[in-house]
């Protein structure tokens, strides 16, 4: 913070924000920046949040500093996004924080969270599960967007305590505003704050500056690994209108630290933040990204993320290329030899049953290639075809003792709804015996006692 920068200080006319408002008003002058004060009444209480709203005006008057005071409908906002209401009143300040920093073009959001408020949100982010990005807590200064607007928060009281500033507003004689929906434990902040942190206490009364500890600690390392994904990040993430493209094959590559930390960068990259994406998140789009491909996973803020045979996406249409060629009609496979079925080359051969080389139930495996993939059948003269879905296929996936619909087979699978068509059956008049990529039929699976077997090989056509 330099000479001439405006700070819009925000006050909601409690203790914390009243002694950061008076403490950096007794500041600048001496160090020259200007402040400008805000408040946003939530109409969530009624006369008190109107009565709040006329307080902090009042302060702001008696000590000269122009102010922006917005009101706005919380529980409508909260209605109409089916979110909760702490975040509804979260997202609404911040909303309005931003307007006011780009009228009055500030440099900086001041805020009055104090060590027991860092204290409180590491101990949240623990019970919902974060990373070690949630467990830094609060950073004295950071760079958030809202609204598209970009601004820095600053949070100088970080190092001071509640008890603190309850001192600094009994020196100065001031009365700051109590809201007693604070101390209701609706809300799962106030459940931390007023029932398990006293708990902790009993058992180790400095819990608070643990927690504190905790977070330093991880604002402290997390600065490194974030500089290893700045380092490979070019080479695996690719970004595109509305999309983001994570190299599987230099994806698996990198350590497993990096991996969970590269795809919260691609995130960040798509959505531009990081609002209610949890650790949860993150390690299921690690698991999808080393696993089998036509899964898909629904993201906070309308992303989905899905990952094909080589490239993980993440979008807000969900709709990422789909890998596999267009597929028509029925094509009948040479029993040995090769057959090309559109852009597909498809070898079929009978070999030896090897034990553990070709094991009683294969499961479908992709081979080194992009688009290449093997399964193991019992040798049968049935007619093959090679065709895509049809109205009423029915299938028996392998270990399941009936049938199902083949829609709600690739439902389960996560096979994403524009691939569908595109997916290779191999067929018999018997039923659909191999789902190419994905699964054989029970029924085709190769017996403990067969001498041969039938293995069936798809590439892509190379010309």
């Amino acid at each position: 913070m330099t000479t001439g920068s405006r700070l819009v200080v925000a006050v909601s006319g409690g203790q914390d924000s009243l002694a950061l408002l008076y403490a950096l008003h007794d500041l600048a002058a001496e160090f020259g920046f200007e402040l400008h004060g805000a408040h946003v009444n939530h109409s969530l209480r009624g006369a008190d949040s109107e009565a709040d709203a006329a307080f902090v005006g009042q302060t702001f008057q008696s000590l000269d500093i122009p102010y922006t005071v917005e009101q706005a409908d919380v529980s409508a906002f909260r209605e109409t996004q089916k979110i909760s209401l702490e975040d509804a009143a979260r997202q609404l300040r911040y909303d309005f924080f931003a307007r006011v920093v780009e009228q009055q073009g500030a440099d900086f959001v001041a805020l009055g969270h104090t060590s027991d408020d860092q204290a409180e949100t590491v101990l949240l982010r623990v019970i919902r599960g974060a990373g070690l990005a949630g467990l830094r807590g609060m950073d004295f200064l950071s760079d958030a967007e809202f609204s598209g607007v970009r601004m820095k928060l600053l949070r100088p009281l970080l190092g001071v305590s509640r008890l603190e500033t309850a001192e600094f507003c009994r020196t100065l004689g001031l009365q700051p505003r109590l809201d007693e929906s604070n101390l209701s434990t609706e809300f799962s902040r106030n459940r931390v704050r007023l029932e398990i942190l006293p708990q902790m206490e009993a058992i180790n009364p400095a819990v608070k500056d643990s927690l504190v500890r905790l977070s330093h600690s991880m604002a402290r390392d997390y600065p490194y690994l974030e500089s290893q994904v700045d380092r490979v990040e070019e080479s695996v993430i690719t970004f595109r209108t509305e999309m983001v493209e994570i190299d599987r094959a230099a994806f698996t590559d990198l350590a497993p630290a990096i991996q969970h930390h590269l795809i919260r960068r691609a995130v960040l990259l798509a959505k531009r933040d990081l609002i209610d994406l949890t650790q949860s998140h993150v390690e299921e789009m690690v698991r999808l990204m080393l696993g089998q491909p036509g899964k898909f996973l629904n993201l906070p803020g309308g992303l989905q993320f899905l990952v094909s045979y080589d490239s993980g996406f993440i979008s807000l249409n969900g709709q990422a290329p789909c890998p596999l060629p267009t597929l028509t009609g029925h094509t009948r496979l040479q029993t040995t030899g090769e057959t090309s079925v559109g852009n597909w080359q498809v070898k079929i051969g009978i070999v030896e049953h090897r034990g553990a080389e070709y094991p009683p139930s294969p499961k479908t495996r992709a081979t080194d290639s992009r688009l290449k993939f093997a399964a193991y059948l019992a040798a049968t003269g049935d007619e093959l075809v090679v065709r895509t879905r049809q109205p009423g296929d029915r299938f028996q996936p392998l270990g399941m003792s009936g049938t199902k619909k083949l829609k709600d087979f690739m439902v389960d699978e996560k096979i994403p709804r524009h691939w569908r068509d595109s997916v290779p059956l191999v067929a018999t008049p018997k039923g659909i015996a191999w789902v190419v990529g994905w699964r054989i039929a029970d029924w085709a699976r190769t017996p403990d006692d067969a001498i041969q077997v039938m293995k069936i090989e798809f590439r892509l056509d190379a010309t």
